[in-house]
């Protein structure tokens, strides 16, 4: 039996402990660790068994997975289910809800790598990861979810920079910089207001600016060592809404304080290193892609949810990967993970057709 990498399953395993001491502070039971347990089991099973087989196999299946990730991502403005203004979900036999936008994370990432890994012309890649982008971007966020929409263009444009000629990128920059104002206009007004309170948060402190400012100074009580999970009261008194998804990180900076909050950067780095090794271990052109976009994915996960919480980041509803509650993003994490190991693994073999 093939192993899992050991470094690997020992930095999800600490994220995995920080998360749990926060959930439970948050909560004050075991209910949402149960939860997450189970997703972590349900991933972990499909990333060891996506480590199995040759990530070559996947460019056989490249528009069959971008298609059934964009039509779940219309069913979602159709029969979706809403929370807090927005609908994200669709419920799944009754059981659980999906958030398809997580999904489609990984599956522009495998588009995306199997465009630029082509033996055509750049005009042509830019063009076809263009289109392949548009329409995703376009329904996640009308639904809305801007962090995700944001996700996905940065993903493109990380790939797209490593693959061919920089003009590219610039023009892609450029317009998504004109269509500024247009995309303005079909903000809802929390996401508006959302912007304007970074700028400055204390403009409004009991409103658009109260998760920023509770997320900062829940954070900064920990100081050096921590309050730990007996005096976080800010955390306990439910202070930062949301804190079990988008603000866990200010819950893990009151309960781990400074050093904590420090080796939770050092995991992430660790996971970050072993994306950028997978990158550098294979010549395969479609495997180096695959890990530009996965490492494009979690850098920028990590940098925005950790800097909207200490108020350098607007508020983007963006998880933290492995620590934030959320079954899709949960295994939408462990996905690519298995996509890495499989890269590592298969580096060397030719066995499909380059």
């Amino acid at each position: 039996m093939k192993r899992f990498p050991v470094s690997v399953f020992i930095t999800i395993l600490g994220l995995t402990i920080i998360s749990f001491s926060a959930l439970y502070t948050i909560t004050g039971n075991f209910s949402f660790i149960i939860r997450e347990s189970v997703y972590i089991l349900i991933g972990f099973t499909i990333a060891y068994l996506i480590s199995l087989f040759n990530f070559r196999i996947i460019k056989y299946f490249v528009w069959v997975i971008y298609g059934i990730s964009t039509l779940l991502l219309i069913l979602v403005l159709a029969i979706g289910v809403t929370k807090n203004e927005s609908t994200r979900w669709i419920n799944l036999f009754g059981i659980s809800n999906i958030q398809p936008s997580e999904f489609a994370k990984i599956a522009l990432i495998i588009t995306i790598a199997y465009i630029f890994s082509k033996d055509t012309s750049n005009f042509k890649k830019f063009l076809y990861a263009t289109i392949a982008l548009i329409p995703m971007v376009i329904l996640i966020f009308v639904e809305p979810d801007m962090g995700t929409s944001l996700v996905l263009i940065f993903i493109y444009l990380t790939i797209m920079s490593i693959s061919i000629p920089i003009k590219y990128p610039i023009i892609t920059i450029s317009g998504i910089a004109a269509s500024i104002p247009l995309a303005i206009k079909f903000l809802k007004p929390y996401q508006y207001q959302r912007a304007l309170s970074f700028l400055n948060p204390q403009k409004d402190p009991l409103g658009s600016g109260y998760n920023v400012i509770q997320s900062i100074i829940a954070t900064g009580s920990g100081e050096i060592f921590g309050k730990g999970i007996a005096q976080s009261n800010m955390t306990k008194l439910k202070f930062v809404p949301v804190q079990y998804a988008d603000f866990i990180f200010s819950a893990i900076g009151e309960i781990w304080g400074f050093v904590g909050s420090i080796i939770l950067l050092g995991l992430f780095a660790a996971l970050l290193t072993y994306f950028v090794r997978t990158y550098n271990n294979t010549e395969n052109k479609f495997g180096k892609y695959l890990a530009t976009g996965i490492f494009a994915m979690f850098i920028f996960q990590t940098l925005v949810n950790i800097g909207m919480c200490i108020g350098l980041m607007p508020v983007a509803g963006i998880p933290l990967p492995f620590v934030s509650f959320g079954g899709s993003s949960t295994i939408t994490n462990f996905i690519a993970i298995g996509m890495t190991i499989s890269i590592n693994r298969y580096k060397d073999e030719m066995t499909i057709a380059e």
